[in-house]
């Protein structure tokens, strides 16, 4: 794969969520049930790997490695996308509030990403993190393990603007 910026990452993670939102309800409640939160987490996972990976075999979700690599990828690129509106641990908060179960429900981090228009990005990580969970991925891991890339790649971005600037 050729060098890519963070920018094409989050074009990536918007054509997972034009995917996921075509099939997604229109509206964020009533939340939908786990199966179909699994459903439309794969639905965005297989429309980002088709147009990143060019293997066939890379572009479908279908078990532990699979939802790893490519659901893993597609965290990382959601904080992307939503950089300017949402800072990861914000969404992470949001998702979690979409999965869970507990009563009283509490939605404070939701209405902080629906503040900056991110509210469906977060639905669909929701829905990623379901999918990576129910293939059997450790999804905290996971999130840690995209927030740091997602920071490392900023980072670098950032230092070669910088440098960029410099050499002008």
């Amino acid at each position: 794969m050729t060098e890519c910026t963070n920018e094409d990452r989050a074009d990536w993670a918007a054509i997972a969520l034009t995917a996921y939102t075509e099939q997604a309800p229109a509206s964020l409640f009533p939340a939908p049930d786990r199966a179909e939160r699994v459903r439309l987490g794969v639905v965005a996972a297989e429309a980002m790997a088709r147009t990143v990976f060019r293997n066939p075999v890379e572009q479908v979700v279908d078990g532990e490695e699979s939802a790893e690599r490519v659901i893993g990828d597609l965290i990382t690129y959601v904080f992307c996308l939503a950089d300017e509106q949402a800072s990861p641990d914000a969404l992470t908060r949001a998702a979690e509030e979409l999965r869970s179960t507990a009563y009283p429900v509490t939605l404070a981090a939701l209405c902080e990403v629906a503040a900056a228009e991110a509210e469906r990005v977060a639905a669909m990580l929701a829905a990623l993190f379901e999918a990576a969970e129910a293939f059997g991925c450790d999804v905290p891991a996971m999130i840690d393990s995209s927030r740091e890339w997602f920071e490392l790649l900023k980072e670098a971005e950032e230092a070669e603007e910088a440098d960029n600037a410099v050499s002008m």
